[in-house]
């Protein structure tokens, strides 16, 4: 159980020092995944676990972001009546871009390891 935490946590870091390139989500899942092995439905788990564990300190940037384009004007200010329902689709669709993303890696990285020789171990890379 505690290599499976230990995957995960070097997934949301490859996620984290991708960040800046889009879908990053994908390569740490892959990356999680690719290190632990295991069947499809296990890679499905570490991909997700590693989305989870990326978004929490990705949200701790983007909730203050977010309000702050509301105050210059972007998007919906915080004073409008809908902005609730505004940050609620921004979060799903966060958390479906985190966490989906990285899930859908976590079937590549298995798919990987199981049908190619590509190393992707991410404590080459970290």
């Amino acid at each position: 159980m505690r290599e499976t935490f230990v995957d995960a946590g070097l997934g949301a870091l490859v996620t984290l020092a991708l960040s800046i390139v889009p879908f990053s989500s994908v390569a740490g899942g892959a990356a999680a995944a690719y290190r632990h092995g295991g069947g499809y439905r296990s890679g499905l788990w570490l991909g997700t676990l590693a989305g989870v564990a990326a978004m929490i300190p990705l949200l701790a940037l983007f909730v203050p972001s977010l309000f702050v384009a509301g105050m210059l004007g972007f998007g919906i200010p915080p004073s409008a009546p809908g902005y609730g329902i505004f940050l609620a689709l921004v979060f799903l669709f966060f958390l479906g871009y985190t966490v989906g993303l990285s899930a859908v890696g976590g079937l590549g990285g298995t798919w990987a390891r199981t049908n190619t020789d590509w190393d992707l171990d991410p404590t080459r890379w970290l």
